[in-house]
């Protein structure tokens, strides 16, 4: 195992070696994550996926208005990933927020931790 320090992980060490770990966190679509992450030519397909029916569905799936068929093409797109891509996933985790009655708060964003990195902005003391 090679070790490198924090500042030169992302210039030595992501999208550069053949095998890395990395966090993505949390998207609020899947069409986000697998743009970003799978699509061939993403800048940040980080398991270098190349697969012509993932694309095809990809792409089929944004214009799809029936919910049905688009978690259909979703779903075989996981399967397809998780069959064929070079992705090692561990675990999925949730985003699990708390607080007393002395914040205040609307409807939580499901987007990363501490309501969408927002909770400075959008949570306020109730007393």
């Amino acid at each position: 195992m090679v070790i490198k320090p924090k500042d030169g992980w992302w210039k030595q060490v992501w999208l550069k070696t053949p095998w890395c770990a990395s966090y993505w966190s949390g998207r609020p679509t899947e069409d986000m994550m697998f743009t970003n992450a799978y699509a061939e030519g993403a800048k940040w397909n980080e398991s270098h996926l190349t697969h012509d029916r993932f694309n095809q569905l990809l792409k089929a799936a944004r214009a799809e208005l029936d919910d049905a068929k688009r978690r259909e093409m979703y779903v075989e797109m996981q399967e397809i990933v998780r069959d064929e891509g070079g992705s090692v996933i561990p675990m999925f985790t949730d985003f699990v927020d708390a607080a007393s009655k002395k914040i205040g708060f609307a409807n939580l964003s499901g987007h990363y931790e501490l309501d969408g990195s927002r909770c400075s902005e959008r949570w306020w003391f109730t007393s």
